[in-house]
């Protein structure tokens, strides 16, 4: 949000057309809080675009909305909408972000929305994030006192084609599962019915010179710079069984100690 938006707020052109259709918006909608409040709010046409007019800025005093807030609105139907709103990026057990550089993947959750009952300092807690029925698995670990998706994560934003300028907004269900939103460019809520998480092979994000191979068969080889975190994956922390899917092997600090395999020594692997 930004000044103006406190007083008129313009409403997306393509959700406009998925709502309402040509010329056929109401003049006024219901605008419920998250906390039982409702709202009469008139719809203004304005250069093509509509915009939430009178009654609007009331909804902004009752949310303390201020500039750089987020507010999500999801529709009931034709003339009702439920808003929620993110202050400070936390709304109750959601949180949102926007994707990374590719040089970063540490994506900080936030302390209030952490479960109490996991030991985060360990670095070998895997979460699984779900989006349209879809599943990722993502590890999340600590550094520099916040705890944050890391190797994983890369993979949604690779192959949901994530790009600057959108929103991720993430909801805690129970343990460490989340369900994530995406919400494109035009501030609309983007949808992946045709993803399939187990087709792309995507690298490890800390392969080194990115040597991959498939000479024969299943037998893939890569090269990668040894460190106490490192861990096998297909692109999605899994691994197809007959039966289903398992884990990836994680524990690889105890495998290199007891092999003798320092830190930063370049490892070739064969599987």
């Amino acid at each position: 949000m930004n000044r103006v938006d406190e007083v008129i707020l313009s409403i997306p052109s393509d959700d406009v057309c998925k709502l309402w259709g040509v010329d056929k918006a109401p003049t006024n909608v219901l605008i419920h809080t998250i906390d039982g409040q409702i709202f009469n709010v008139s719809l203004s046409e304005s250069k093509g675009k509509l915009f939430f007019f009178h009654g609007w800025s009331n909804v902004v005093i009752h949310l303390r909305l201020t500039k750089g807030c987020l507010v999500v609105f999801n529709p009931v139907d034709c003339t009702m909408f439920k808003v929620v709103s993110f202050l400070d990026g936390v709304s109750r057990s959601s949180f949102w972000t926007y994707p990374l550089p590719t040089s970063s993947h540490f994506y900080v959750i936030p302390e209030c929305i952490l479960p109490k009952t996991f030991n985060y300092t360990s670095n070998d807690l895997i979460s699984t994030i779900i989006i349209d029925n879809k599943t990722f698995h993502v590890s999340t670990e600590t550094a520099d006192g916040k705890v944050g998706f890391t190797v994983g994560i890369d993979v949604i934003v690779s192959q949901l084609q994530l790009e600057a300028g959108c929103f991720l907004l993430f909801t805690k269900y129970f343990d460490n599962y989340f369900h994530l939103k995406v919400f494109g460019k035009n501030s609309v809520e983007r949808n992946f019915p045709d993803l399939d998480v187990d087709k792309p092979v995507v690298a490890p994000i800390d392969a080194v010179n990115e040597v991959y191979e498939q000479p024969h068969g299943r037998v893939q080889r890569f090269v990668r710079m040894a460190g106490t975190d490192f861990q096998f994956t297909n692109g999605t922390r899994c691994e197809r069984k007959q039966e289903g899917f398992r884990n990836a092997l994680s524990r690889w600090s105890k495998f290199i100690k007891s092999a003798g395999i320092k830190v930063r020594d370049m490892v070739n692997l064969f599987f």
